[in-house]
Formats: structure tokens, C-alpha cells, sequence
């Protein structure tokens, strides 16, 4: 049976990728066969999206352990076999792999003369950019898709995993996993909560559905309530693509074109995931997240007046500045438009969150 190398990405590998020999047999995917670490990857394991510069290359992709793998086909004769090999169970998937492609194939010379346009034009773009920087990222960003957003995502966090603690399973981590659930059932990509041990009072959002709340934040709160709050708010800079804005903004083009192709060098993304804690948000973006957010926590039966009392006592602190606080900037008139739009969502069910919170504090000292 025929054997393959192909580019794998995981927990542990380098951000361009490792080559890795495969063949692909009846029951799926064997990874590195006849060697010592072989294992099969069974055909109902494997999600199926499009990859590469034209999105004709076949991009697997699998959970293991608390990781997301994944490797992609581009030759043609493994891309032949494993569509072939496939059962009909991955037919749905496969359909939309080839609609994809072919959809991307036929605007691929509308892709070409933009392309001429921007080596073409390198002067004008950058007076652009200049003077409607805000503008353009906001049409660029509307034409990344979700998937790619999502890829990029997990490239960053595994990356910026590396310089945070992460809190292993237990009440906390559960409790904050519990409450964002209940704000992404309906969002267009899986999000994934995670609590790293830091004593500032914290949190951030990364493109296509990561949010990292510190344990200095939970610390601060007085409630599950208030954590919710945060935590909507960072739910919504992530479904209103602030976060992905702001990395177009600070990085440039070469992360708009590395989001369309597809494909990312290592040094980008280390430089993307070096810009995630500090990653600043105007106030017009910062409002819309707020009110959004209590939309979210309505839906979810969540007293909002959470998000109200931590902000609020937050800004009254004295003495070292709250990061928090640096890329939400508390006002008055902010208080206000918070408390006007619960007025206007009307009527509010609200379910106290079944958290107890001396306990989550006291695990957290511990």
C-alpha cells in the first residue's frame, strides 16, 4: 500500500508544521506506519475542510487527548486514494470539500488581479491603509473565513500556551467552561474556556473561539455572576471579530493574506500570539461588546448586573493599574449604556449560576 509524507500540526509541534509519513488504508489513516509509534486514525475521528492557496488540498483534522491535531494532503495521488477510501460517512463533508474548492477555483482570476494590484500598487496601498485603516481591515476581515479564523486561533494559542500556566480540570476550571458554554451554542466555530494561574486581574480573547480567563481575575470577583459578565464580554470580541481586526491592524496585510491562503510561517504567528494580552480595543468596539454581551447573558438566564458591580468596583481600586481595565476602560457614561440596554432587552429570567463561590475562592488559595 502506498505511502505518503505529509505536513502534521499538533500540540508539540513546531507552528510551520513536521513532514510525517501516512498510508491510507480501509479502516483510515495510518500515521507513521511500520514504525514503532504507528497508530490508526479511524475514519469517523476525522473532520474534512479545504486547505491551500486554491483550497484543493485536504485538511484532517482530529482530537487527542486535550489537543487538536491535524495534517493536510496535497498530493494528488493520496488526495485520490483517500477519496476513494473513504466511507460514505465522510460524504457530507466531502461534498462541501469539493463545492469549496470549486468555488475558490473560479474566483482564483478575480484572486490573480487583486494580487497584481496589491505588487502593483504597493504606494497606494499604503496610503490606504493610512488613511482608511479601519475600513479596510474591517472588508478584509469579512472575507477570512471562519474556518481559517479558527485554524489561525489554535495555531496561537498553542503557541501562547507556552508562556502560561494552565489550570489542570477541577471546580474552577469547570465552572468558568460551564458558564462560557452557555454563550457559544449557537457561535460559528467550538470555543474553548481556559483558566491560566496568574495573579493579574485578567482576561483575553483570541481569534475563532479561545478565551483565557487569569486566576487573578476570578479572585477579584465577588460572584459567578461577575465572571460571567467578563466573560460574555470576551465571548462577544471573538464573535465580533474584534480580536481578528485587531491582529490585521497591528500585523499588517501578511496576516490578512496568510488567512486567505491558508498558510503560516512559524515567525508570524509567534509574532501574533506575542500581541494577544496586550491587544487593545477602541471604544466603539468595547461598547458593542458590552451591550452584545448582555444579549448573551439574557439568553442565557444570567443576572447582568455582574458585569455592572465588577466593573464599577474595579475602577475604584487604587494603587496598581488593572490591566483589565487598560482594554476596558471603565466611565460613567459606560455604566449607563449598560444599564439602558437591560432596560431596553426588557423583561430579564434570571437563574442564580449553582456555583459555590467561597469554595471556588478557597480552591484557588489552596
Amino acid at each position: 500500500m502506498e505511502r505518503f509524507e505529509v505536513l502534521s500540526f499538533g500540540p508539540g509541534i513546531r507552528p510551520h508544521g513536521e513532514r510525517t509519513p501516512i498510508r491510507i488504508a480501509p479502516e483510515g489513516v495510518v500515521l507513521r506506519p511500520g514504525e514503532p509509534t504507528e497508530e490508526t486514525l479511524p475514519f469517523e475521528a476525522l473532520r474534512v475542510t479545504a486547505g491551500g492557496f486554491d483550497h484543493n488540498q485536504i485538511a484532517l483534522t482530529w482530537t487527542k487527548g486535550e489537543g487538536i491535531w491535524s495534517l493536510i494532503l496535497s498530493d494528488p495521488r493520496a488526495k485520490e486514494i483517500f477519496l476513494t477510501t473513504a466511507p460514505p460517512s465522510l460524504a457530507p463533508q466531502l461534498a462541501q470539500w469539493r463545492k469549496r474548492t470549486s468555488r475558490v477555483q473560479r474566483g482564483m482570476r478575480l484572486g490573480g488581479i487583486l494580487l497584481a494590484l496589491l505588487l502593483l500598487l504597493p504606494l497606494l496601498l499604503g496610503l490606504a491603509l493610512w488613511w482608511k485603516s479601519d475600513v479596510l481591515a474591517e472588508w478584509a476581515v469579512h472575507r477570512i473565513s471562519y474556518a481559517s479564523e479558527a485554524q489561525f486561533g489554535n495555531l496561537l494559542f498553542e503557541q501562547a500556551r507556552l508562556d502560561l500556566t494552565l489550570l489542570p480540570e477541577g471546580e474552577t476550571t469547570k465552572m468558568v467552561q460551564e458558564i462560557g458554554n452557555r454563550f457559544a451554542k449557537e457561535a460559528p466555530y467550538p470555543f474553548q474556556w481556559h483558566v491560566a494561574e496568574d495573579p493579574t486581574i485578567n482576561a483575553f480573547a483570541i481569534p475563532g473561539g479561545h478565551v483565557v480567563v487569569f486566576t487573578g481575575l476570578i479572585e477579584a470577583a465577588d460572584s459567578a455572576e461577575e465572571v460571567a459578565g467578563v466573560l460574555a464580554h470576551e465571548a462577544e470580541h471573538v464573535l465580533q471579530r474584534h480580536s481578528l481586526k485587531g491582529m490585521v491592524h497591528q500585523l499588517g496585510w501578511r496576516v490578512v493574506v496568510a488567512l486567505l491562503i491558508g498558510e503560516w510561517g512559524g515567525g508570524s504567528v509567534g509574532e501574533a500570539a506575542a500581541q494577544l494580552q496586550v491587544l487593545k480595543f477602541g471604544r466603539d468596539q468595547e461598547s458593542e461588546a458590552d451591550l452584545k454581551a448582555l444579549a448573551l447573558l439574557k439568553k442565557a438566564e444570567i443576572d447582568p448586573k455582574g458585569m455592572i458591580t465588577f466593573f464599577s468596583r474595579l475602577s475604584k481600586e487604587e494603587g496598581v493599574p488593572i490591566p483589565l481595565l487598560s482594554t476596558h476602560p471603565p466611565s460613567a457614561d459606560r455604566a449607563e449604556a449598560i444599564r439602558a440596554e437591560i432596560k431596553r432587552l426588557g423583561p430579564w429570567k434570571a437563574k442564580p449560576l449553582p456555583y459555590d463561590w467561597n469554595q471556588i475562592k478557597k480552591k484557588l488559595a489552596e
